[in-house]
């Protein structure tokens, strides 16, 4: 965590995965920030206990933030959102159930990133009635067939990952 230097080592807020509850880092009764899939393979966004997330059905989610776009309606972000312009990966998915997955290179000279309100531009773009902010940074990373596709690279310049403890799979 800490301004986005964290390990990767322990997830934050609330994890499913299958339909079983795997993590909560707070209280049982403390409300997370939920990106996941309920059983009805919708992408659902919002703020839930670890309870109220196993009662409307949710069958994997993660916890992160901000969201980008909620039930067609798109954040509205001022300049950078805050965030700055950076290496990201997001999650959206339109109403077909078509997902997409974002990941965006940068900290380089020539591509510098991308800010929130970016990453809503392109979802928008794409048809997203939900979108959400995953990660950024080094734990940026899209992975087919056992081989990263993109160039994460940290602050100093270095190409490289961290350890992730939660992640979205597809097969």
């Amino acid at each position: 965590m800490n301004g986005g230097n964290g390990s990767g080592g322990v997830p934050y807020g609330i994890t499913f995965a299958g339909g079983e509850f795997k993590y909560n880092f707070g209280s049982k009764n403390e409300q997370f920030s939920i990106i996941g899939f309920d059983n009805n393979d919708n992408l659902v966004l919002g703020r839930y206990t670890q309870a109220e997330a196993k009662e409307i059905g949710i069958r994997d989610a993660v916890t992160f933030s901000p969201f980008l776009i909620v039930n067609g309606k798109s954040s509205e972000v001022q300049g950078n959102g805050g965030w700055g312009y950076g290496p990201r990966t997001a999650i959206g998915q339109r109403a077909d159930k078509i997902v997409l997955f974002l990941v965006i290179d940068g900290r380089r000279v020539n591509k510098q990133g991308a800010s929130m309100g970016d990453l809503i531009d392109i979802f928008e773009r794409y048809g997203a009635i939900n979108a959400a902010n995953l990660d950024g940074g080094t734990s940026s990373a899209m992975v087919v067939n056992n081989k990263i596709i993109n160039d994460p690279m940290d602050a100093s310049g270095n190409h490289r990952t961290r350890p992730v403890a939660t992640s979205f799979i597809f097969k």
